[in-house]
């Protein structure tokens, strides 16, 4: 092999390389970004417009799916070094993860919405009265479990072998 074509074989290595790297990236937002939808937010499930109080810490109760329905990744940028995205669309998305703020209503006085089964309603200024909401996280628990239990690897892995040289 000539020095010409050792370099030429290396640079279809490398060219090959930067795509895997991107595959890797989004094969693990996609994996993760579903396993939220899936596993970690179908753990706690109620009616739409029950009552239910949660642990703190412990990931949302699933009602409307709207959490679920808000999941997103987005395909990798990059080539050696890639980065994909997972995020959440839905508005109550961040307030659940990361806690520490307090509801408001944007337009009207109160916040208001109907129990199931029931004609009574709630209505509120303010949630909770008492001061700051607690985080119910479901998307760092859920990239901390597929780490620690090595499924986030082997997901990488598995998009990196067909661009292996």
């Amino acid at each position: 092999m000539t020095p010409e074509e050792n370099l030429a074989q290396w640079l279809q290595i490398e060219a090959r390389a930067r795509l895997g790297a991107a595959a890797a990236a989004t094969a693990m937002a996609r994996y993760i970004a579903e396993r939220v939808v899936n596993d970690t937010l179908q753990q706690t499930t109620h009616a739409p417009g029950a009552y239910h109080k949660a642990r703190p810490g412990a990931p949302p109760a699933t009602a409307s799916g709207s959490l679920a329905k808000g999941m997103y990744f987005t395909p990798a940028s990059g080539e050696l070094r890639a980065t994909a995205w997972v995020g959440n669309t839905a508005r109550h998305a961040k307030v659940l993860e990361f806690g520490g703020c307090v509801l408001q209503p944007t337009d009207g006085k109160t916040m208001k919405w109907k129990d199931t089964g029931r004609d009574t309603h709630w209505h509120h200024a303010r949630l909770p009265a008492d001061g700051e909401f607690p985080a119910h996280p479901y998307l760092a628990p859920t990239t901390d479990e597929a780490i620690d239990d090595g499924s986030l690897r082997e997901v990488a892995i598995d998009a990196f072998r067909e661009f292996d040289p």
